[in-house]
């Protein structure tokens, strides 16, 4: 194989400038720091597939994902229409979990019929995930406005998210989009915002049951052990019916046989989970990848220079003590154990879904230990003013794991006038 004409990925490159930009600014209203995050993906993509490209980091999995979206778009059929026409859907792929293939052959309608099709929407599916997620820290995990904006470019420009969504052409991406939108309907629950909520928890778990269909059973069992933990969530009945409905809503779409067959094979198939944890956790080593995997060489080395940060951010967001803080843990958790129970469910690709989660508490971590290191400069230097503390903290919800306090204003007393 040999790398694209570059008169073919201009039109995409354009749309990954123009998306991209647009929903970099309506999430951050920061002009600058959106074209450049925008440049820098939109650059990479150009410089892939217009120079690097051979066919090295292509899979069996991506090529069939391809290869059905063009017979569906040779039929006209894509996103648009995948209701009128789902049975003929599900008859051509020969299963159920059918969204990538239509989102392929929507791809292919817009841009081509090339591999780079479909990956162009996936990198501007990205800057849709790290909005959600700035979202959802604003809204349930009390972080201020200019450090959201930092996270928004942290998950936008996480080398993790960058390669994965770059490079090969796999669903993981629009997975980890509707989990970043589950995220942010639950921080929308915590704000008493239960309508919108609902509406954006329906359409994350539609995208998420015609592309992985456990996930959103996932998801409802991190709500509802939420739930059971928050004093508020156990004493409110509109949650519990909301949690309720979702539960149906899954067990009928899955059928209670086809559930009852499914533990019982992943019981079977289970292996030492605290082993396979660690294994999930870490794998691939750096520069020891397999020969389709070498893309993760570089950005694995950079995850395991943020581990120990991650595990901090994991705890400092858990001591926001709010429903997003405790459900976002809550799933991470439960999907590791998911995945580190099962050995064909260990590698790096079963963590792009939740590798914004990961960028969030790697976020977090370092923010902490920043905001520790400041607190300690400003205690020790002579003359300094409490006001040096950055504005952000004052929009921060107090938490001593977080690190971040509203800022301590010195008053003078009423036996101090003269």
């Amino acid at each position: 194989m040999h790398p694209f004409p570059l008169v073919d990925l201009v039109w995409p490159t354009i749309f990954i400038l123009v998306a991209g930009f647009a929903i970099a600014y309506a999430f951050t209203r920061r002009i600058i720091l959106s074209y450049w995050i925008t440049a820098l993906k939109a650059g990479l993509f150009l410089l892939y597939f217009g120079f690097v490209f051979d066919g090295t980091y292509t899979f069996l999995d991506d090529w069939r994902y391809l290869d059905i979206g063009e017979q569906l778009a040779a039929n006209g059929i894509g996103l648009m229409n995948i209701i009128s026409h789902y049975q003929y859907i599900v008859s051509t792929v020969a299963g159920e979990n059918i969204a990538y293939y239509v989102y392929n052959a929507t791809a292919v309608n817009m841009f081509g019929a090339g591999y780079y099709a479909p990956i162009t929407i996936n990198i501007v599916l990205t800057f849709l995930e790290a909005g959600l997620l700035m979202k959802a820290a604003r809204t349930g995990l009390g972080m201020g406005r200019r450090a959201a904006i930092g996270l928004f470019a942290f998950v936008a420009l996480g080398p993790d998210i960058l390669v994965w969504s770059t490079i090969p052409n796999f669903k993981d991406t629009l997975v980890a989009t509707g989990t970043a939108a589950a995220v942010y309907a639950v921080a929308l629950v915590d704000k008493h915002r239960i309508g919108r909520a609902a509406l954006l928890a329906i359409a994350a778990a539609f995208v998420l049951a015609i592309t992985r269909l456990y996930v959103p059973l996932m998801l409802g069992v991190a709500f509802g052990i939420t739930l059971f933990l928050s004093p508020h969530g156990r004493r409110n009945p509109w949650l519990w019916l909301l949690a309720t409905v979702a539960l149906f809503v899954v067990v009928r779409h899955i059928g209670h046989g086809s559930l009852v067959d499914a533990v019982r094979e992943l019981r079977s198939e289970m292996d030492n989970p605290v082993k396979g944890v660690v294994r999930f956790l870490v794998t691939p080593i750096p520069f020891h990848t397999a020969p389709g995997y070498g893309f993760m060489n570089l950005p694995q080395m950079i995850y395991w220079t943020l581990l120990p940060f991650m595990f901090y951010g994991l705890r400092c967001v858990w001591r926001k003590a709010t429903v997003s803080s405790r459900f976002v843990v809550i799933y991470f958790i439960l999907m590791v154990l998911l995945y580190g129970s099962f050995t064909t469910l260990q590698g790096a690709r079963h963590r792009v879904q939740i590798d914004g989660l990961v960028v969030v508490f790697q976020f977090y971590g370092l923010l902490a230990l920043f905001r520790q290191r400041f607190r300690q400069h400003v205690r020790y230097t002579p003359g300094a003013s409490p006001d040096a503390i950055p504005a952000d903290d004052v929009d921060a919800s107090p938490d001593a794991g977080g690190g971040e306090r509203r800022p301590y204003r010195v008053t003078a007393r009423a036996g101090d006038a003269r």
